[in-house]
């Protein structure tokens, strides 16, 4: 009889199609076990993928999923400390991973959703960049919330940050500040408020000073623990300094998975090759 196949040529011929009916089924079956394999590991590696080359900002804990930016953008964070604002934005945002951005006066305001991708951050960058110099005086373009600009009012940008994490669901979520922790005293009963209850949901705050004062920075590691501080230096790259800001671990998934693929290719052409007769 003639068995007919998928390939298109000359049909095999045999005397005795019974006698292969069972190494027929146990083909059949290995053709797709392999084929659901291959599909699967297809799926994992495009998953593993997605994450793989996106870095983790030095400045955020293991593990963190989005990190939100808390800057403060008073009336006394301008000139000199604009070069370190923009330095510590093209660090976060060369990490290649997904911010929010809050920025904070006297009020909190949020700019950037947590899970916003890094070039949306890197976009602000430009307005802490001089357009020239009148004599050693550098010159700003106007921003859109130089209107905005006041006091200095910690806690509504940590409450605005921490709302924005839960609003978008964040289960592994972490604060940054980036300030000169010059704080009204008056914002200091909410601001130990919530220090607590940072504490107490489990979100992590880091921060990167704008020339604090010891003073200041003293007060900052009662609420936040002295490790919460993070030198500005590791943003900083230049000819004769690189200091690394992106811990990127090896995507040992994607190596297996990959070596995974390579064995079950190699068993779809091992069992499912070509039949060849003499």
């Amino acid at each position: 009889m003639i068995v007919p196949t998928l390939r298109r040529g000359t049909p095999v011929v045999l005397a005795d199609q019974w006698h292969l009916r069972a190494p027929r089924i146990r083909t059949d079956v290995g053709r797709v076990a392999i084929g659901l394999g291959l599909a699967a590991t297809a799926a994992l590696m495009f998953v593993s993928a997605h994450h793989v080359g996106a870095g983790r900002a030095a400045v955020f804990p293991e593990g963190t999923d989005t990190g939100v930016v808390t800057l403060d953008m008073s009336a006394s964070i301008s000139g000199p400390t604009y070069a370190r604002v923009a330095t510590t934005l093209r660090g976060i945002a060369a990490a290649n991973q997904s911010v929010g951005l809050v920025m904070f006066s006297d009020t909190a305001y949020e700019l950037l959703p947590p899970n916003s991708p890094p070039a949306a951050l890197a976009a602000f960058i430009p307005y802490f960049v001089p357009l020239r110099y009148y004599g050693t005086t550098p010159v700003f373009a106007q921003s859109p919330w130089d209107m905005f600009m006041g006091g200095t009012r910690l806690a509504p940008g940590l409450i605005m940050a921490e709302q924005s994490l839960r609003r978008a669901e964040v289960r592994h979520g972490a604060i940054l500040i980036v300030s000169d922790l010059d704080d009204s005293s008056a914002d200091y009963p909410l601001l130990d408020a919530e220090a607590v209850r940072l504490r107490h949901e489990h979100i992590p705050v880091r921060i990167v000073p704008l020339f604090a004062t010891a003073h200041n920075k003293q007060l900052f590691a009662a609420l936040f623990g002295d490790n919460a501080f993070v030198d500005p230096a590791v943003f900083r790259h230049t000819a004769t300094t690189h200091t690394q800001p992106i811990a990127a671990p090896m995507p040992w998934t994607l190596l297996g998975l990959g070596a995974v693929l390579i064995l079950l290719l190699a068993a779809n052409e091992r069992w499912n090759g070509q039949l060849r007769t003499a």
